[in-house]
């Protein structure tokens, strides 16, 4: 015979909905507790009190509707709290944090309410409440990191547009404004620009520092430019020394005192770039060669400069060309002597005149005498930048 005065036990969503009246009240104690355990939240000068209860009141609704049967919890909640969390700078640990705060509230609120009745039904909801919370925060994480990279993609945007615009010829003022601000350049001090060939990587390019010295760096389609600036020009010194150890072509402007200048100093940069192929892997400052920037400058006068000055030597074949051209280069760098040229080229002195008098032939140019030596240089030099550029 069946105990008529047995009871039914209740439901694990009978159990869940008369916390649905008690939201508001369950938003600003979770409210309470996430201050009061996360600094990042108090601390946070972006996140307010009133967006941080519209998330918890969002959510914890969102939850109590789920465990009592009304309807599938809805995740654009607590993906919102996500995206918030990252645009506010909390944490995300935080943010998770909060979310197991708030399962927590849910379970000790409905404990409160059942007296010590229905222990098996509440054990079930138990599970449940922790898989809900799971969930939402699972989907609050993904919103999170969505919104940090979003936002970091943003910000490298905006930072490539104002490291353009301090570079360029020309840029509207106010983001060239703009740039200097955000890079914290002074609109005066000591400024100098760098600007190295692809085989110099920026990360290489970026080793080269100074205490004291600050440095901003672009990829620009024909190499790497960097401003270097500081206090005084001394502070420059170390740099500009360290540069000559890069890889790859080099071109270093002149030193130059006002930001305003930048633009006109890549361009110097650029050029002495230019001419540093001449010394494969030096780096060449602007204003230590006049002769090269001449010809860079102008292309077509370098190329006739070559041609009338070099003469017949060019129309030579290659192996000899290049043997009679190796020594003239070695004789000039080696300040017009003809032992030290022959030590270097591991000639013996007497070969190293030969060659000089058959350049003599052939161009119509004496090396001894000084007019048709300088000629001589520029010919060379204008051959080396326009074959290698």
């Amino acid at each position: 015979m069946a105990n008529t005065n047995s009871v039914i036990a209740p439901s694990a969503c009978e159990l869940a909905a008369p916390l649905l009246d008690a939201v508001e009240e369950m938003a600003d104690e979770l409210v309470r507790r996430i201050l009061s355990a996360e600094h990042a939240y108090a601390e946070s000068t972006l996140l307010s009190t009133d967006q941080l209860r519209g998330a918890c009141l969002a959510n914890i609704t969102e939850m109590i509707g789920d465990l009592a049967g009304e309807r599938p919890v809805d995740l654009d909640a607590a993906r919102a709290a996500g995206r918030l969390k990252a645009e506010q700078g909390v944490p995300l640990a935080a943010l998770l944090h909060a979310f197991r705060l708030g399962g927590r509230l849910i379970w000790e609120e409905r404990m409160t309410r059942s007296d010590g009745d229905a222990s098996r039904t509440l054990l079930g909801m138990a599970a449940q409440v922790w898989a809900l919370v799971d969930v939402c925060s699972d989907a609050a994480a993904e919103a999170y990191r969505i919104s940090v990279d979003t936002r970091a993609e943003q910000d490298a945007d905006s930072r490539r547009r104002l490291v353009r615009a301090l570079f360029a010829e020309g840029a509207n003022s106010a983001s060239v404004a703009d740039a200097l601000r955000t890079f914290r350049i002074p609109e005066r001090g000591s400024f100098v620009v760098v600007f190295a060939d692809a085989r110099c990587a920026r990360s290489r390019c970026a080793e080269i520092s100074a205490p004291g010295v600050e440095t901003v760096w672009d990829t620009a389609v024909d190499g790497v430019v960097g401003l270097f600036f500081a206090q005084t020009d001394a502070a420059l010194d170390a740099v500009i020394d360290g540069i000559a150890d890069g890889t790859g072509n080099i071109g270093i402007s002149a030193v130059f005192g006002s930001s305003s200048a930048i633009p006109r100093a890549v361009e110097q940069a650029r050029l002495a770039r230019a001419c540093a192929v001449v010394d494969d892997g030096a780096s060449t400052r602007y204003e230590s060669v006049p002769i090269p920037l001449l010809l860079v400058g102008n292309r077509v006068a370098a190329r006739i400069a070559s041609r009338q000055i070099l003469g017949g030597l060019l129309a030579l074949p290659e192996e000899e060309r290049s043997s009679l051209l190796t020594t003239l280069d070695v004789w000039f760098r080696s300040r017009g002597s003809t032992s030290d040229a022959a030590a270097q080229l591991h000639y013996h002195r007497n070969t190293v005149l030969y060659r000089l008098r058959r350049i003599g032939e052939l161009t119509g140019r004496d090396f001894l005498d000084p007019i048709q030596a300088s000629e001589l240089f520029v010919g060379l030099r204008a051959h080396q930048l326009c074959a290698r550029t």
